[in-house]
């Protein structure tokens, strides 16, 4: 067997129309049977392949290209260290080994409601992290080398496209597109913000001549975002460069193999973001794609994330000190013509938008719980909302922007009845979001206030608040989601238990757990070590086993509550399953996959 290593060549890629459902089939790589299955693809079989047992763990660090088109088959390859052929874990999409040591095939389906899916490879040892793979709607190509000088520019006869690129070292990729006069040009990048590359990218806009007529640096995190409007029509010219995003004494242009970045350009729509930012789970409706380029009043039907068979293997909201209200979920709006799509928050209780409010007008009342979505489009705006409190009700606000890729730098004032400030924060959580919580010394209407902490505005600057009574409540998470029981002894999973108000006792335990492994469930009481911390011992039989599995905590007291345990947060990301790899015994075949939790 080969072993892949980060100097793998990189194939082109393959756009080819496919089915939206592919059926159940027997396919054939090296020799080596594979049930390719119809989406989500849980797992990849290869029978007869006695040698697994004794490889070592498989490590996954970057694909290449480093997405696809929805509806499309995307020729990949996987770089890091394994031995090939391999098993591959990818809901969502569908994907075939190749003949060639770290090559796959992808296929996308066409309704894959969903921005991201994350692809891991596993043996019988254990399994690698899982790599994010980005899900786009234009057509895509890799790019040509050479084209770092302007004449060099590697040449597209219209936009409407994605090039997916590597920054290798002090390198500046340019690509060259031709505008009408007035025509506007949306150019973006997808690097270290969605798909974790070590790279701090800087887009510029110039003339052939070199002469920088626009630029940006940072919009989406670290990653670029600008829409230029040409004066004259003509070739401009768009150059990609970039520095580490780990600052370091050397400043100079930086890349490597692994900086790895997905370039938009096009002058149809883009978006950056629906509105509103919240909709109500039982009835989500439809929302309005915001960006660029965009028909004002143009909807986008707002859909449950992920695949129909696999919804809740693709990625969720993580658990964080921002207090996102935990019945949420992540959903999902796009349209096949416009460049990128929107997630939404599809939560258990009323949203709406924010009212225009000019001079003394009262300002906005909200019932509890509620999530309302505005936009602060003048400098200086702050916007005004009512609600009304008992004494000793607990409020909780959350005032989110910057976290969901947005402008505004948020800060958060309360007054009490009588027009006395009793409350302000700005940054929470380690983040440029806002938390605030407040108990209400009387009885009253309360005013809640949210500006920008710079006093900017835009017609980008939208945020969403969201208020509600606090109430006791808990959130669990690993500290990692890659786990292997020996064969010879137990394995110890750690869960970080945060409280939320005078929560009761917790109880963890593993559900669905495959045949052969158990685990006691462990308590984490309300105060002591195990209020913050519980090890759940998971034993098995030597029976191996590679899949999901899943841990949930649930509490009865003051109020019943169960939630899932979710991984760290990655890129924005979580999971609530955990992958499990059970080491075979010494006389025990090596594992087939058993189909994971949900």
């Amino acid at each position: 067997m080969s072993e892949t290593r980060s100097d793998c060549p990189v194939p082109p890629a393959a756009n080819l129309k496919t089915p939206r459902a592919l059926q159940s089939a027997l396919v054939h790589s090296g020799g080596v049977a594979v049930f390719k299955l119809q989406y989500p693809l849980f797992l990849l079989t290869f029978l007869g392949l006695t040698n697994l047992a004794s490889a070592a763990a498989p490590t996954l660090t970057y694909l290449f290209p480093g997405g696809g088109q929805r509806g499309s088959t995307v020729a990949v390859t996987c770089t890091g260290k394994f031995d090939w052929p391999i098993r591959i874990d990818a809901p969502g999409v569908v994907v075939e080994p190749g003949e060639k040591s770290g090559q796959l095939t992808i296929t996308i389906p066409s309704d894959l409601a969903a921005d991201r899916v994350w692809i891991r490879l596993y043996n019988a040892e254990g399994a690698s992290v899982a790599v994010p793979f980005l899900i786009g709607d234009l057509r895509e190509i890799n790019e040509t080398e050479p084209n770092n000088a302007p004449q060099e520019a590697e040449s597209f006869e219209q936009a409407g496209l994605i090039v997916n690129g590597v920054l290798k070292g002090a390198d500046t990729d340019s690509y060259s597109v031709p505008l009408e006069a007035g025509q506007t040009l949306v150019a973006a990048i997808d690097a270290h913000t969605r798909l974790g590359s070590p790279i701090d990218t800087i887009l510029q806009v110039a003339l052939p001549n070199g002469i920088v007529v626009a630029d940006n640096h940072d919009d989406h995190g670290l990653d670029p975002r600008l829409a230029f409007t040409a004066s004259t029509a003509g070739r401009y010219i768009v150059r990609v460069f970039g520095f580490s995003s780990e600052p370091n004494t050397n400043i100079s242009l930086q890349g490597g193999d692994n900086c790895v970045y997905r370039l938009t350009l096009t002058t149809g729509p883009y978006v950056t973001h629906v509105v509103p930012l919240s909709v109500n789970a039982d009835n989500p409706g439809t929302v309005e794609p915001r960006g660029w380029n965009i028909p004002a009043g143009t909807q986008a039907v707002a859909s449950p994330f992920g695949a129909p068979d696999a919804a809740d293997l693709l990625e969720q909201e993580p658990r964080t000190d921002l207090r996102i209200p935990l019945p949420s979920r992540l959903g999902f709006a796009h349209r096949e013509d416009f460049a990128h799509g929107g997630r939404v928050r599809l939560v258990p209780y009323a949203t709406s938008l924010a009212l225009p409010r000019a001079g003394e007008e009262p300002p906005q009342r909200l019932e509890l719980p509620h999530a309302v979505t505005g936009c602060l489009r003048t400098p200086g705006q702050a916007d005004r909302f009512l609600v009304s409190l008992g004494k000793g009700n607990p409020l909780l606000l959350t005032v989110e922007a910057r976290t969901l890729g947005l402008p505004p730098d948020p800060l958060v004032r309360l007054f009490d009845p009588e027009g006395k400030k009793v409350a302000e924060i700005d940054d929470s959580a380690g983040t440029r979001d806002a938390v605030l919580a407040h108990t209400a010394a009387r009885e009253g209407d309360y005013t809640i206030v949210v500006t920008d902490r710079h006093r900017a505005g835009s017609e980008r600057a939208y945020y969403q608040l969201t208020a509600r009574l606090d109430e006791p409540d808990f959130e669990l998470t690993t500290t990692g989601g890659e786990f292997v029981l020996p064969a010879d002894k137990p394995l110890e999973v750690v869960v970080n238990v945060v409280r939320r108000g005078a929560a009761g006792p917790i109880t963890v335990a593993a559900v669905d757990l495959p045949e052969g492994i158990t685990a006691e469930p462990a308590v984490s009481e309300t105060s002591g070590d195990s209020s913050k911390k519980v090890t759940l011992k998971l034993s098995g039989n030597g029976s191996p086993f590679s899949g999901r599995i899943r841990l949930v905590g649930t509490m009865s007291a003051p109020r019943e509550l169960q939630h899932d345990v979710r991984t760290p947060a990655r890129l924005n990301g979580s999971f609530s399953t955990l992958w499990l790899t059970a080491i075979a015994a010494a006389n025990t075949s090596p594992a087939e996959p058993d189909k994971p939790a949900k």
